[in-house]
């Protein structure tokens, strides 16, 4: 029999390996002190912070607002440059005069009473100058103008339209329907209507036979000897194709009559004279003048 010896056990074996944890330290609070500091560091952030986007925007107004004076100054000296140049500078002064509108006017004669205005600067010539210059051609009821730089002055002209002739003791003169002669000449112009009466806008006789020849159709306009009237009511014409005689009457119903007056020429033929009653339209009369 044999007696084995059992080897002790080291302390601890058998024991569990597992650590006991550890005990957690209490977090210590902030001190009133650091606590302050942080705000005081946070506030000065948020300052700055401020300030730096003030300066910013305080920066950027300043700059426009410099801006803007230096444009605003840059344009009046612009401008001051300019009306300079223009008033004075003979680059743009006046050379040349384009005429339009004429019919019985020639260029010719337009340019030559345009010619005191020749050099000026083009931008001191107004509508009222070349008005003024022109004032003395009676063919004249109108003027425009149109400046065309560098040198040039476009007149647009509106004429007076001619409507009967008129006798004088020296010969014959051309008026217009508010009586401005346009023309005289010591033969008479045979395309007008010769007018038995002083031609006066403030006539109402002459204003009556206005109207009758404004309405009078074209074709028998050409035809028309001499057209008086004694009052408003009674124009009268005669024809220097014919021995007819037409009597016209007032202004009133102007349209009717002129639709009447070819049909009833053509009713009164050509045989002996005839006096044609027009003064009412809706009965057309027509007997022998005698």
């Amino acid at each position: 029999l044999t007696l084995m010896a059992t080897p002790s056990r080291p302390s601890g074996f058998g024991a569990s390996s597992t650590p006991a944890p550890a005990k957690k330290k209490a977090a210590k609070k902030p001190s009133a002190a650091r606590s302050a500091a942080a705000e005081a560091k946070k506030a000065t952030r948020e300052r700055k912070k401020a300030e730096r986007k003030e300066y910013r925007r305080f920066t950027v107004t300043t700059r426009q607002r410099r801006l803007n004076w230096t444009i605003g100054v840059g344009s009046v000296v612009a401008l001051v440059i300019l009306v300079i140049i223009l008033t004075t500078s003979p680059i743009m002064s006046l050379r040349t005069i384009r005429v339009e509108g004429v019919n019985r006017l020639t260029n010719a004669e337009v340019v030559e009473q345009l010619q005191p205005l020749a050099g000026l600067p083009l931008a001191r010539i107004s509508a009222g100058d070349v008005a003024r210059e022109l004032s003395d051609v009676p063919l004249i009821q109108s003027v425009d103008t149109r400046v065309e730089l560098p040198d040039t002055l476009a007149v647009s002209i509106i004429e007076r339209t001619p409507l009967a002739v008129v006798s004088t003791p020296t010969g014959f003169d051309v008026v217009d329907q508010a009586g401005v002669v346009l023309w005289s000449d010591t033969v008479r112009p045979t395309e007008f209507p010769l007018v038995g009466i002083a031609p006066n806008a403030e006539s109402k006789g002459f204003q009556a036979i206005v109207s009758a020849l404004a309405a009078i159709p074209s074709d028998v306009l050409r035809r028309i000897e001499q057209i008086t009237a004694s009052s408003t009511d009674t124009v009268a014409f005669s024809l220097r194709d014919s021995n007819h005689q037409v009597l016209w009457g007032s202004s009133e119903f102007s349209a009717q009559k002129a639709r009447a007056l070819p049909a009833a020429l053509q009713a009164a033929g050509s045989g002996g004279a005839k006096l044609i009653d027009l003064s009412t339209p809706e009965t057309v009369v027509i007997r022998d003048a005698n």
